[in-house]
């Protein structure tokens, strides 16, 4: 087995290599990351769809996690539910269609952090291949979103909370080539309420945390790319009409600098 594909078998790495890339921003600090949630919906699509397809890797990753607590019997219940019940992962709440068990995933707030003097980032450089010249202005963003998980059961409910959160830790790699840094995670029980929640219902909620990077590309008037210093030129210096006797000086190679 290859190293990638080693790779590729690690919980939360399967998406790491598949992040698209923008061709609108080659460098690094024009990365523009404003669809974390898409991230986060691409890890846990991938993983579910990954795992409930392959009951070996199932077995092998819910075995790590559960065996020492749960006990192989209660595992291979789990393992036979997630075969036979995989949960749908959808973007905001679920509405009343929704298939359950799902993994919902929420905006819950977001912040400006830290600014560049002038809000400036950086601007086309001469080894771009973009046709016109642009400065990127911009900001990070600390973003909070929640990952609810929704079941008719509470065990259930108890190792899809779990599998949500050790898929999101173990693709920290793909979130920060995505661009996001800081990734930390916190979560909880949610409190069943009558006004929004059936009586048989059961949620947990995940929170990520992350830092992104949000930039607008401007353009510029004057293409810096076609800007350059095409010679020096030097003259003697005069004052009042007289001459100031000033000569250019050339460096010998024996000369200490």
């Amino acid at each position: 087995m290859s190293r990638k594909d080693r790779a590729l078998r690690n919980l939360g790495g399967f998406v790491s290599a598949e992040l698209p890339e923008s061709p609108d921003a080659p460098e690094v600090m024009r990365t523009n990351i404003v669809l974390v949630e898409r991230i986060v919906l691409s890890i846990l699509r991938s993983e579910t769809e990954r795992l409930s397809k392959d009951s070996s890797e199932c077995t092998r990753f819910f075995s790590h996690f559960f065996d020492p607590i749960a006990g192989p019997a209660e595992r291979a219940e789990f393992v036979r539910n997630f075969m036979r019940r995989p949960p749908t992962v959808v973007l905001g709440y679920p509405r009343t269609s929704a298939e359950f068990p799902c993994i919902s995933i929420v905006l819950s707030s977001e912040e400006e952090m830290q600014n560049a003097v002038g809000d400036y980032i950086t601007q086309t450089g001469a080894d771009s291949l973009e046709r016109e010249a642009r400065e990127y202005v911009g900001a990070h963003f600390s973003q909070s979103y929640m990952v609810y998980v929704y079941a008719e059961h509470p065990d259930v409910v108890m190792y899809l909370y779990q599998f949500v959160k050790l898929c999101l830790f173990g693709a920290k790699q793909t979130f920060l080539e995505a661009g996001c840094t800081e990734v930390t995670f916190s979560g909880g029980e949610l409190s069943p309420d009558e006004g929004y929640l059936p009586e048989n219902m059961f949620v947990r909620y995940l929170q990520v945390r992350a830092q992104a990077q949000v930039t607008i590309p401007k353009l510029l008037v004057v293409d810096p790319r076609r800007i350059r210093v095409a010679g020096i030129h030097m003259h003697d210096v005069v004052v009042d009409g007289v001459r100031g006797g000033v000569t250019p000086y050339a460096a010998k190679d024996d000369d200490e600098p």
